[in-house]
């Protein structure tokens, strides 16, 4: 009797990692809600509130290399915490947030090639703390956020080509702030955050070119506010933040978004409680973590931690495809196998080394109505390469 052994793991939760995070040099100064990015394979940390709730100018650039830090030349415009930023065409772009007395929506770009900053258009859109930014192309995207008054849900886009903001389409969900947002796969994905009390779930995606908002798939861990994110290799990660009561939870969760799919599955938390505003960014495929406020300590921590993602990612896929059946074998017409996010693409090679056919991830079968009978390899493929071989017998 035959036995046909299937199991689907496309939308895991949660996975098991020998990967861990990895402890840096300490920040020089801890404080919430600074600006991260990276530009030209070092990390910069701009303004942020300081341990004494002051709003600042202050400037640091990470270089991994050496790992150490390096103080800047304080930043021209006002200080400031509760801003936000993001990269696009070799350079930084940021604005919002609040002085310690009026809340701002000046825009600027910085240039890491000669140091130099540049003072944008404003937005035409009401001053805010904390809104939501994202980059596509030469196009920047910015929603929700709060100003003096209310919570807002809506978004404008900013042509780095013109100088120009234009409004487009609101969020379809309630306004808030302290969102989560990223871009994945060349689209605008936001939501998540809070108004008041209530801690937000919900999940949106942005198409660009019809501008139209579609709710997604509700967020499957508890309600967060005021974390960090990033974008990698066509996904996008959210990261710390408080949780549904608006105070820390027990681990710093990680979160990988998979736009195919519309899926999230959970990476390792950094150490320790999680952080309420941190910031991070990203260098050669690791993510650095730090700043922001321990609330079980009522500290603004120093310290400075990495983690590995593409090491991770590959540990994933290795885990999820070594798990993967194909049916039946021998096949006399079709194999068939459970479709995996980790899949790329599925080649089946003769018993000569040759290669009689390849489909990509979308499908998950293979039509062999026409092969020879004999013994054959399918290969399965991820995005880092070829994962996992197995043999496969055609006998019609």
């Amino acid at each position: 009797m035959k036995k046909y052994l299937l199991i689907a793991l496309s939308l895991f939760s949660s996975t098991s990692f020998a990967q861990s995070w990895v402890a840096k040099a300490d920040a020089p100064q801890g404080k919430h809600h600074p600006i991260t990015f990276a530009l030209n394979g070092k990390g910069y940390s701009i303004t942020g509130t300081d341990s004494v709730g002051q709003a600042t100018d202050d400037v640091y650039q990470y270089d991994p290399i050496t790992n150490s830090w390096n103080v800047l030349s304080d930043f021209p415009g006002m200080a400031r915490s509760f801003g936000i930023g993001t990269t696009a065409n070799g350079k930084a772009y940021f604005g919002f947030g609040a002085t310690n007395t009026a809340y701002l929506k000046d825009f600027w770009s910085f240039d890491p090639d000669n140091g130099t900053y540049t003072q944008l258009a404003s937005c035409d859109c009401s001053s805010r703390r904390h809104p939501a930014m994202i980059s596509i192309g030469n196009n920047i995207y910015v929603g929700l956020g709060n100003d003096e008054f209310s919570d807002k849900k809506d978004w404008w886009v900013y042509s780095i080509k013109n100088n120009v903001w234009t409004q487009i389409a609101d969020l379809p969900g309630p306004a808030r702030h302290h969102p989560y947002m990223f871009n994945a796969s060349g689209q605008v994905y936001a939501g998540l955050g809070h108004s008041g009390p209530t801690i937000y779930r919900d999940w949106y995606k942005l198409d660009t070119a019809l501008n139209t908002w579609t709710q997604m798939n509700q967020f499957p861990g508890e309600g967060r506010v005021a974390g960090t994110q990033f974008n990698m290799n066509g996904f996008g990660f959210i990261l710390s933040g408080d949780g549904d009561n608006h105070n820390y939870m027990d681990t710093g969760e990680m979160w990988r978004y998979n736009p195919a799919d519309d899926s999230w599955l959970q990476f390792p938390s950094h150490p320790g409680k999680s952080r309420w505003a941190p910031g991070s960014f990203v260098i050669n495929n690791e993510v650095f973590f730090f700043g922001g406020v321990n609330r079980f300590t009522n500290t603004f921590p120093k310290d400075f931690v990495s983690f590995d993602m593409s090491a991770a990612t590959l540990e994933l896929e290795k885990e999820q495809l070594e798990n993967i059946y194909f049916f039946p074998n021998p096949a006399n017409n079709i194999i068939s196998w459970e479709y995996n996010e980790a899949i790329t693409q599925v080649t089946l090679i003769n018993s000569i080394g040759q290669r009689v056919a390849s489909i990509p991830r979308t499908a998950n079968k293979m039509d062999v109505s026409t092969m020879k009978n004999g013994v054959y390899f399918l290969q399965f493929y991820s995005r880092n390469g070829m994962i996992k071989t197995s043999k496969a017998i055609i006998q019609h």
